[in-house]
């Protein structure tokens, strides 16, 4: 390589070294890693991974039936993943699937087993001890800021679209 391409790489280097978006992002995956890390190791002595305790949490707040769709959306996965997930809990009873008269969409509700395991066993200890460092205020401003990257990132992925000739 050149003395003029090494040059042109160590400015970018130290560019991207100094780019607040990039350490950004960098610091919210590596906070991100090690929050999951430590959920993962809370969850496993119940056997629950981080994936099931989401749809729990999900089926836990609406208290309603929810559609396949809705849960794909709220977890920003695959259908096909979010589907299999579905069907390895309702083989482990925690929820139960079943479609409406007239209707070929799949409702996913929590089972008595389900609602008790996420609302009594998962005690989210390690959420609590992590995030209770944090001021009322900081806890705030945190999920505002994190709010915001994920309607933008949401946005400029179309995952909202809807076109203006559908109700």
């Amino acid at each position: 390589m050149n003395k003029a391409k090494q040059e042109g790489i160590k400015k970018s280097r130290i560019s991207k070294k100094d780019d607040p978006e990039i350490n950004l992002l960098i610091i919210l995956d590596q906070a991100h890693s090690i929050v999951s890390s430590a959920v993962e190791l809370e969850l496993k002595h119940l056997r629950l991974t981080q994936p099931q305790v989401r749809i729990l949490n999900m089926l836990s707040r609406e208290n309603r039936p929810v559609t396949i769709d809705e849960l794909v959306n709220w977890t920003l996965k695959e259908f096909n993943s979010v589907s299999t997930l579905i069907n390895r809990m309702e083989k482990n009873g925690l929820v139960k699937k079943y479609k409406k008269k007239g209707e070929l969409k799949n409702y996913i509700t929590l089972t008595e087993k389900g609602d008790i395991l996420y609302n009594k066993k998962v005690t989210e200890r390690s959420i609590h001890l992590i995030f209770g460092k944090l001021s009322v205020e900081e806890k705030n401003q945190l999920y505002d800021i994190l709010k915001k990257v994920r309607d933008t990132t949401r946005n400029l992925l179309g995952l909202d679209f809807k076109p203006p000739f559908l109700p």
